[in-house]
């Protein structure tokens, strides 16, 4: 109660009861100074600045190799052509192939295909070496690849070459072939004296392949 004679204002505080006011209205203005310096800040750079750094290297290409193989003969695409054989005709070729592909390959002789059945009484010889003439005239024999007992072998026929032989994967050569290489393979055959053999014929397909 105060002492007669004095009253106070409605909602008046003491002296003492204005401090913390005062104190929380510097801390409002120091936090809104703060919000708007910070917001000012945020328009005076990107959201998003960073630093960085590159490098690169130009020209950059890829070219794919070649696998190429040619093959010359007497007789153009036929290296055999014969008709009325009997016992004891032979024929002799030589086929030069040729290698020209960028990759190293390997190269098989193999023959994928045949019909009839003449072949089973032609006793035949494959041998692999060197040679500049399709007539085998300069033919130097590096290795035979099939029938190393000679021509009177008759179990050596060419119907099982071609059993045995008529794939890339399980053909004959295995040529390690590089870039404008050659080799000369030389076929040889002869009809066996076989009865059987009257009126018989084959025709066959000799193949050779590079694969890498």
């Amino acid at each position: 109660m105060l002492p007669k004679g004095q009253w106070r204002r409605p909602g008046a505080v003491g002296k003492h009861s204005r401090r913390p006011q005062h104190r929380l209205w510097r801390r409002l203005r120091w936090y809104a100074a703060a919000t708007a310096l910070a917001a000012a800040a945020a328009h005076l750079y990107p959201a998003n600045a960073r630093f960085t750094a590159a490098t690169s290297t130009d020209g950059n290409m890829l070219a794919a190799g070649t696998v190429v193989l040619s093959g010359t003969v007497s007789g153009g695409s036929q290296f055999f052509t014969v008709s009325n054989a009997i016992p004891g005709s032979t024929a002799i070729a030589c086929v030069i192939t040729t290698y020209t592909g960028s990759l190293p390959a390997t190269v098989q002789m193999y023959v994928p295909a045949v019909t009839g059945t003449l072949s089973s009484f032609m006793v035949f010889r494959l041998q692999i070496g060197t040679g500049s003439n399709t007539d085998c005239s300069d033919f130097s024999p590096t290795n035979t690849l099939y029938n190393t007992t000679g021509m009177r072998a008759a179990s050596q026929t060419l119907a099982a070459f071609i059993a045995a032989r008529n794939t890339w994967a399980n053909g004959v050569g295995n040529w390690a072939a590089t870039t404008n290489t050659t080799r000369t393979w030389k076929l040889e055959w002869i009809v066996q004296s076989d009865d059987a053999a009257q009126g018989q014929s084959t025709s066959f397909t000799a193949r050779w392949e590079a694969q890498r």
